[in-house]
């Protein structure tokens, strides 16, 4: 980018440009006015009664919990910004700082069993009213929110397992081979699970997920993911895909829905050339238009960077269908909790970066 100096319009070369600020096209206020820092402590300090409210009612009514299900709950949380490998790890880290353990909300450190114990509860349902709650808080203070460009896209994850014989019995028998890219022309085979993800293009945040073994097609499990989607509350303009979503079905799906279907044509599918079922699309394929969304799912790949790099999401040590979830659902809710308190404190730009909130 070039940096303009104050003796004309010619662009000069950052080092030859002037420093004083008087003598460059920026703002003065640009360079004088600082964002306050954000740390770890505004997400504790975030309003969460209703998730209190939800964990609460896991727990039998007669008997105390051990620890304040909040506290716990933070826990998990801290667990995934600092991408703590396991519950022991976690307990240790806890027991060894005190002033830690009390900002969580915790009056002594938890062990490792109270910390699986806690896990267990979180059960499919409970998980669901989490993700979805924190959803709907972001959209109290983000209206638009998962009105615009949505963007559907899958990843796959190594499972916890070692892949055996089909006569042998498998240590994980949920897990399933699946194709993750290829190398020097030849499919790269995975023995694990798939995170379904639609979220909103613009802020890059997810509105519904599911997860299924590694064998489930992107294209099969499009009903499923529009229909939660729109249960929700999610009414998007736009919709946009790769060609593993491409057919039909899946097209004129989304048009009964009042939605405009951006999904990339799968030449094993629908061939290399238009035909007369693409005239009947809202934005036409090739078009300026059409590219011009589709180059909006690149955020997709950014939002599953961002749970792989800097919340864990590839460290999984869990088998079974229900615990993975578990595992890649805590992933999803420690970046809405981020989104939550950057909203909250007037910066959503801050959701896209979770490094500076580990500290």
């Amino acid at each position: 980018m070039a940096l303009r100096g104050g003796t004309g319009d010619n662009p000069t070369h950052p080092k030859e440009a002037s420093t004083h600020l008087e003598s460059q096209d920026i703002p003065e206020e640009k360079y004088v006015a600082k964002q306050p820092p954000v740390s770890l402590q505004q997400i504790f300090r975030l309003d969460l009664a209703w998730v209190e409210a939800i964990l609460k009612s896991k727990y039998k009514p007669k008997r105390r919990p051990p620890h304040p299900p909040l506290a716990m709950f933070n826990a998990m949380i801290y667990q995934r910004l600092k991408q703590i490998p396991s519950w022991r790890k976690l307990a240790s880290t806890l027991k060894a700082d005190p002033d830690l353990t009390a900002q969580l909300g915790f009056r002594k450190s938890p062990c490792f069993d109270s910390l699986s114990e806690f896990a267990l509860r979180v059960d499919d349902e409970t998980l669901n009213e989490l993700v979805y709650g924190y959803v709907e808080r972001i959209r109290e203070q983000l209206p638009d929110l998962g009105k615009n460009v949505v963007a559907v896209d899958a990843t796959l994850v190594r499972g916890y397992t070692k892949s055996r014989p089909r006569r042998q019995r498998k240590t994980d028998p949920d897990a399933a081979w699946g194709v993750s890219g290829d190398k020097l022309g030849r499919p790269v085979y995975v023995y694990g699970y798939k995170l379904h993800v639609v979220s909103d293009a613009d802020y890059e945040l997810p509105l519904t997920f599911s997860v299924s073994p590694a064998n489930k097609a992107e294209i099969t499990v499009f009903r499923e993911e529009l229909t939660e989607l729109l249960s929700r509350g999610n009414k998007p303009e736009v919709l946009v895909a790769d060609a593993g979503y491409d057919s039909k079905l899946n097209k004129r799906l989304c048009i009964k829905h009042g939605i405009s279907p951006v999904i990339a044509r799968n030449p094993r599918r629908s061939g290399s050339k238009r035909s007369r079922f693409d005239q009947i699309l809202p934005i036409q394929p090739d078009s300026e238009l059409w590219s011009y969304y589709y180059t909006k799912r690149s955020e997709a790949e950014r939002l599953f960077s961002r749970l792989k790099l800097e919340l864990g999401l590839l460290d999984l040590k869990r088998r079974t269908l229900p615990r993975v979830k578990y595992h890649f659902g805590m992933c999803l809710i420690a970046m809405l909790t981020v989104a939550l308190a950057s909203v909250s404190s007037g910066r959503p730009e801050l959701s896209l970066s979770i490094e500076q909130w580990r500290y």
